[in-house]
């Protein structure tokens, strides 16, 4: 009677042991020359990949609990890579490459616990490259890179918890590059680059807590440079490189806490502003139309205002 109890104990470990360590897997492939990869290290990690068409590439890893990946690259999908890295807990990484999409290239990259990450390079989508890396908590990044989007190059970087990010380059987006990285807690950023946008150029770098900063660069917007810098808390800064802008360079650098900055160039070619803000609790506000204009605020201390207006 005791051994067949030892037995029964025995039994239930086991049976519990392997239902804990339940990681799920689906791959479903068509076409010719399709490569999928699924690694997963774990308890109740889910994986689905599903290719199409031929010549696509997919590979997964996971490392950890309740993490969920998903892969999509169908219909007309040509040549297009996708890789979801994942270590820790309830992260989640969705990627899909379809619609006529070839040659995309999307990775994503994520450690601790409760991230969260999209990338859609679909509708006539060629060459484009997408990379996400997370490392934190509740972390969440989206990049959409779609609708007539060509050679585009889309990079966010996060480090600390609850930050969020997002990257659209849509609606004849050629040729731009898209840069975020964000070191701290609860920081947002944004960068647009739609709507007939052309080889330009934004990046936004963030260290602190609780920062805000927004680039546009749309609506016949070509060769143009925008640049935002915030150290501290509570900043606050946008770009709006929009409506048939070119050629035209905004920078903007605030240290400090609560400082705000707002630079706009449009109807314009050959536009340069310039912000630096050091101090606390700042204000400027900068706006150009026509060509060739020059603007340069610099701010130290705190309270300080400035507002710039120039045209032709």
């Amino acid at each position: 009677m005791k051994k067949n109890v030892f037995f029964a104990a025995a039994f239930i470990l086991v049976a519990t042991g392997a239902m804990a360590q339940s990681n799920t897997s689906t791959v479903d492939q068509a076409g010719r020359r399709q490569e999928a990869t699924v690694t997963q290290n774990g308890a109740s990690n889910a994986s689905n990949v599903e290719q199409r068409n031929r010549d696509n590439s997919a590979t997964v890893f996971q490392n950890g609990s309740s993490n969920q990946s998903e892969i999509l690259q169908i219909q007309r999908a040509i040549n297009n890579t996708a890789s979801a890295t994942q270590m820790g807990d309830d992260n989640t990484a969705i990627q899909h490459q379809g619609g006529d999409a070839k040659a995309n290239r999307a990775e994503i990259m994520q450690s601790g616990d409760r991230n969260s990450a999209e990338q859609y390079q679909t509708y006539n989508s060629y060459e484009n490259t997408a990379s996400i890396s997370q490392s934190g908590e509740d972390n969440a990044a989206i990049q959409v890179q779609s609708f007539t989007s060509a050679n585009n190059s889309a990079t966010i970087t996060q480090v600390g918890d609850a930050n969020i990010a997002g990257q659209t380059q849509t609606n004849i987006s050629l040729g731009n590059t898209a840069i975020i990285s964000q070191d701290g807690s609860t920081n947002t950023a944004s960068q647009n680059q739609n709507d007939i946008s052309a080889f330009n150029s934004a990046t936004i770098t963030q260290v602190g807590n609780l920062n805000d900063a927004s680039q546009f660069q749309e609506a016949l917007s070509g060769a143009n440079t925008a640049v935002i810098t915030q150290n501290g808390d509570f900043n606050y800064a946008v770009q709006d490189q929009s409506f048939i802008s070119g050629l035209n360079e905004a920078s903007m650098t605030q240290s400090g806490e609560g400082n705000n900055g707002f630079q706009t160039q449009t109807l314009g070619a050959d536009l340069t502003a310039t912000l630096t803000q050091t101090g606390n609790s700042n204000f400027s506000d900068q706006y150009q139309t026509g060509n060739g204009h020059t603007t340069t605020v610099s701010q130290m201390g705190n309270n300080n205002g400035a507002i710039v207006t120039q045209g032709n």
